[in-house]
């Protein structure tokens, strides 16, 4: 659990100082852990968080999708919506609303060839747009407190 923790903070970390914020001497220890963690699946992949705002990406987009009722027709709608190139996000949801689709785009002007393609898919029944004028929090999983009851299903990670 601590090595989550520590790498959920920061996974750019040398593994010398996960072992040591973990009380281990060998960082060889920590990286058959980590490698232990990644077989499992409690580690995805580690990424770069970006500054999209820095690199021109100041137009921020939630649709909410409804998608026309018929046979899979939210996998093939999540097929399509996740191709978009400029989707950092897709939510299936329930409710009246199939899906929320997070887009980042450059200017007003990108979002509309978004919104063109969105348009042209012949499973949406509607969608509705709003920009957001304001990022107050961003993907930032960070914060959230691992406790060892969460990996109950994992029981291999001690061993």
């Amino acid at each position: 659990m601590r090595i989550l923790e520590i790498l959920q903070a920061n996974s750019d970390l040398p593994l010398s100082d996960v072992a040591k914020q973990c009380g281990l001497s060998s960082p060889s220890a920590i990286s058959k852990r980590v490698r232990k963690l990644r077989e499992l699946g409690l580690i995805k992949k580690n990424i770069s968080v970006l500054d999209y705002k820095a690199l021109g990406y100041t137009f921020l987009t939630v649709t909410l999708v409804k998608g026309k009722y018929g046979k899979d027709y939210t996998r093939r709608l999540a097929q399509k919506l996740s191709n978009i190139s400029n989707a950092v996000m897709l939510l299936e949801i329930l409710g009246d609303i199939d899906f929320i689709l997070v887009t980042m785009n450059r200017s007003q002007d990108d979002y509309k060839s978004t919104l063109s393609y969105i348009m042209s898919l012949d499973e949406i029944e509607r969608s509705d747009t709003r920009v957001v004028i304001n990022i107050d929090k961003f993907f930032d999983f960070s914060g959230i407190k691992l406790i060892r009851r969460d990996l109950t299903a994992h029981k291999a990670i001690d061993r």
